[in-house]
């Protein structure tokens, strides 16, 4: 797998963002060397990023930091975040969640999560439901649906991906998220993600086969979005969340594959702070 080294893996930079505050830390959370941006002002917001390593802020962050201080923490393994060698599965990762939320002195934080990042926050919420307040859950992952498999992520063709994860694979943002030039900087960056997400999501794939019989202890507000064609994470996901969680609404975007923030962002932002603001 290819190595990162010490630079800073590039994103794809947002085309219409306002000047804000933005401050960029490194902690050290138990050992692990943990990447932080933080954005905007006002109260805190935890974003819980995707396997696709969302890790510096995107168009879909700065519309959150309009409202809150949004926490962009890179997930061990990913962009200059440590520790990967201490994350076995998605439990590590998510004790590795409440002591970070210890080292911000944070509780009862809103969270907005994407994908991995979703299933993530749920299992933080089953360990330390004092920490995590209200929740935003964006095609989550952690679920095994009979009937609607997964896709398989692990894949090493850029085309099969963005037919895979975009509703318009020649769009602007799937070219952007995915280029074609193999020497692209931004390859690099999703390889190094493929392999992080790969100790938590190899094997069960992309899931606890726990998590479902204990989503009856999820008692805080959650907002599920979902694409309607999102190939890689059905929508029966989607459903089956909603159904079980004991305090949650569904809603679908229609012409929006799996990778939501990008396809839909002013739509799902619209979405997820009204939703916060309301609860």
């Amino acid at each position: 797998m290819a190595n990162a080294g010490t630079r800073n893996p590039p994103t794809i930079t947002p085309r219409k963002t306002r000047s804000m505050k933005t401050e960029n830390k490194t902690l050290n959370i138990a050992g692990k060397k943990t990447q932080l941006t933080i954005l905007g002002e006002g109260p805190p917001l935890l974003y819980l990023h995707s396997a696709g390593g969302e890790t510096e802020p995107i168009a879909f962050h700065h519309k959150l930091a309009e409202k809150y201080t949004v926490y962009l923490p890179a997930h061990p393994g990913f962009a200059l975040s440590e520790g990967l060698d201490q994350i076995e599965d998605i439990h590590d990762l998510a004790w590795h969640y409440v002591d970070l939320l210890g080292e911000l002195n944070l509780e009862n934080v809103p969270v907005v999560s994407y994908s991995l990042g979703a299933w993530t926050a749920a299992e933080v919420k089953l360990m330390r439901p004092n920490l995590i307040g209200p929740m935003v859950m964006i095609a989550a992952a952690g679920l095994h649906v009979d009937g609607s498999p997964m896709e398989e992520l692990f894949i090493d063709s850029f085309d099969k991906l963005r037919e895979l994860l975009f509703f318009d694979p020649k769009g602007q943002e799937a070219v952007d998220y995915f280029p074609a030039d193999t020497n692209d900087p931004r390859i690099l960056m999703w390889l190094r993600a493929r392999e992080a997400t790969a100790r938590v999501g190899w094997n069960p794939y992309l899931h606890d086969p726990k998590l479902a019989g204990h989503l009856h202890r999820l008692n805080s507000p959650v907002q599920v979005i979902w694409g309607r064609h999102d190939k890689l994470i059905p929508l029966a996901h989607g459903e089956y969340y909603a159904k079980h969680l004991p305090n949650a609404k569904l809603t679908v975007l229609e012409e929006c594959g799996h990778m939501v923030p990008y396809e839909k962002t002013e739509e799902t932002a619209t979405i997820a702070l009204d939703f916060l603001g309301s609860v």
